[in-house]
């Protein structure tokens, strides 16, 4: 199917073998679904697909435990009923509670429940959603003590745009974009006779297009508000105020990192900065009115050992999360600094609700999720009043008999990169072992200690599970994260190497039974390690991943947003200082004909915005080309950036990792 073309991108020329399967032409998706359907049957035709299946089923509720949120008298949570999820609330959360909405209900097909932000009072209740793998979705309001539904309003799911609700309920503020693609805020009226307020256009030179989402803050008496980036920097760009609706910068000129938190009270903001190269992070008291001054701003907790992650204040106390060693540490703190108190939390550990939303709404309860290796989520309740931590019943799933264990690699210059083993505690470790290999590098989002429902069943069948945080994360800070992006971003792949090489020269296993994973960023970095260390893999895995680094996207509106994000980390592969390196690592331009590549299996979601089928229809073709022996390419029909019904991701789970035990000779319990 070659077509050769001749391309010039950022100043470089280049020839693309394949540019025509950029098109969803009937003879180019004839062919994609062909492939898929016999990456499909390869998969199912495995042994190990049934019981790892069967197992899938099991865990289907591991990951979607999420933390409850109390507004005013009244408490809501998500919480799954048998293939369903459902938006109850309840008085307390050891009641009954009632059910506001079912996610079943919202629309036909696969509904994906994005964000649930309830009003300050817990009068509204704001719900945004997709079906069917569509990222542009909607907000959904519903009243709750009648249920009744209220109206609707677009959202951009991918953009991590939260609400900005005003204290008296009348409405919230929400991020969009205009023709041009520049921010713009729009309030959405949800009150009866609530007032209509003008649109608010954002200057370029306030908040770049680059930026994703912004999420507004609004300060308890309703007069200011902060204009926060989302979804992975995060950083308080802008002042408004709500009653001149006057936008002005926030932070001082020149202003290099994040800076996040929480109100204090209406004209005083604790605010997590993290900047310069080294920094750890710390929390300041910022007078809002003085904001860009810095001799106004008050330290409250100092740089430590820890890498600051999130702060907010709940109850009239301060809420510090921070990683050390790669787990979640949780302080606490009077308004003036003072340390009250360190959340007894089991270790290594993490909180997957943190690690989603890390902004602290204003509320008189503390809750996060908490979750191991070796046990999925529980919820935790804090009471800032009293000082005491509540477990709300217990974990679902637990694997018992297995072990946790953390190591270090020396990356190509010497950096020390973690990673975890996670293994049966019977395991023999005097000899190698089948090994996969998970890693994410990217986004500064931190790859946590959680639990692994996605490889129970390697782990079960005597596998063992390497976590591996690579630069390009945050687990060490703004530092890291820097280290494995733009200009950088062959850290990311070079440390990835120093971590494979680890376990070999370790003895923990060999390249015949080593293998990889990786979804989204990781999903490139799984097509990296392809290309750049073939003689490392038995096999990979590419989850929904990007490969044509020099054409990543379309350009077109509908992405802008998409855009921004890969711009980020990656670089514009127009400017010809940022080409110049993508084109030495994108994997798509760096197939070798003739060379020994391993297997690999590649899972995108046909209606995926950012990470696109056309990717893995370009790099198959390439490398069958190349004449690589087994690559797969699978398509999920209806599917996005990933999978969330639980029935459905247990085969979306099943299919690739029955192909990479099938690989590394492993045996799934209950295989035949």
């Amino acid at each position: 199917m070659s077509s050769s073309q001749q391309k010039t991108i950022g100043g470089l020329t280049f020839e693309d073998r394949f540019d025509h399967l950029r098109e969803d032409s009937p003879e180019v998706l004839a062919w994609q679904w062909a492939r898929d359907a016999r990456a499909r049957q390869a998969a199912e035709a495995s042994p190990n697909y049934a019981p790892v299946h069967a197992r899938m089923l099991q865990l289907g509720d591991a990951a979607a435990h999420r933390v409850p949120v109390r507004r005013g008298a009244s408490w809501f949570s998500i919480e799954g009923q048998g293939d369903d999820e459902t938006v109850r609330v309840g008085d307390s959360l050891h009641g009954p509670g009632r059910t506001l909405v079912a996610r079943r209900a919202l629309a036909e097909g696969t509904v994906l429940l994005v964000f649930v932000d309830p009003s300050p009072q817990g009068r509204y209740v704001a719900l945004a959603w997709g079906a069917n793998g569509d990222m542009m979705g909607r907000w959904s309001v519903y009243e709750t003590a009648t249920g009744r539904h209220l109206l609707d309003v677009p959202a951009i799911m991918y953009s991590g745009a939260r609400a900005g609700w005003l204290p008296d309920e009348s409405g919230f503020w929400l991020d969009g974009r205009d023709a041009q693609g520049l921010h713009r805020l729009r309030f959405v009226p949800v009150a009866e006779g609530a007032a209509a307020r003008p649109e608010v256009p954002l200057a370029e030179s306030l908040v770049a297009a680059r930026h994703s989402g912004l999420t507004l803050q609004v300060s308890p008496d309703g007069r200011r508000g902060l204009l926060v980036t989302e979804p992975h920097e995060h950083v308080a760009l802008v002042h408004l105020d709500l009653d001149t609706l006057q936008a002005t910068p926030f932070l001082p000129e020149g202003f290099d990192g994040e800076c996040d938190g929480g109100w204090v009270d209406g004209d005083t903001y604790a605010a997590r900065i993290s900047e310069g190269g080294a920094s750890r992070g710390r929390v300041v008291a910022i007078p809002v009115g003085r904001s860009r001054d810095r001799e106004g701003w008050r330290e409250l907790v100092p740089a430590g050992e820890g890498f600051l992650g999130w702060a907010g204040i709940v109850g009239r106390r301060l809420y510090v999360g921070d990683l050390v060693d790669v787990s979640l540490r949780v302080r606490v703190f009077d308004l003036d600094g003072r340390l009250v108190q360190t959340l007894p939390l089991e270790q290594p550990g993490s909180s997957p609700s943190m690690s989603a939303q890390r902004a602290i709404r204003p509320n008189d309860q503390f809750a996060l999720t908490h979750a191991s290796f070796t046990r999925s989520a529980v919820t935790l309740v804090h009471d800032p009043a009293t000082g005491e931590l509540r477990q709300l019943g217990e974990a679902k799933h637990r694997l018992d008999g297995v072990v946790a264990e953390r190591r270090f690699a020396a990356s190509r210059d010497g950096t020390r990169i973690p990673y975890f083993l996670v293994r049966r505690a019977d395991v023999d470790m005097s000899r190698p072992q089948p090994t996969l290999v998970h890693a994410y590098g990217g986004f500064n989002l931190s790859l946590l200690p959680s639990f692994p429902s996605m490889f129970a069943p390697f782990i079960e069948a005597g596998g063992i599970l390497v976590q591996a945080s690579l630069r390009g994360g945050g687990e060490y800070g703004k530092a890291w994260h820097d280290a494995g992006r733009l200009q950088h971003k062959q850290n990311t792949f070079d440390d990835l190497r120093a971590v494979a090489q680890a376990l070999l020269a370790d003895g923990v296993a060999t390249r015949e039974r080593l293998c990889f994973q990786g979804g989204s960023n990781g999903g490139l970095l799984a097509g990296v390690a392809m290309v750049q260390q073939p003689e490392l893999w038995r096999a990979v895995v590419a989850m929904v991943p990007i490969f044509d680094m020099m054409q990543p996207l379309p350009d077109t509106p509908a992405v802008a947003g998409v855009r921004a994000i890969f711009f980020e980390d990656y670089g514009d592969p127009s400017k010809p200082e940022d080409a110049a390196g993508i084109i030495k690592w994108s994997p798509y331009h760096n197939v070798v004909d003739g060379a020994a590549y391993p297997a690999l299996y590649q899972i995108f979601g046909e209606q995926d915005l950012g990470c696109m089928p056309f990717h893995g229809r370009k790099f198959t073709a390439r490398l069958d080309e190349a004449g690589a022996s087994t690559v797969h390419l699978r398509v999920w029909r209806n599917t996005g950036h990933g999978v969330t019904d639980p029935v459905q991701a247990a085969a979306y789970h099943a299919e690739w990792l029955a192909f990479l035990m099938d690989q590394v000779g492993l045996q799934a319990r209950g295989a035949v």
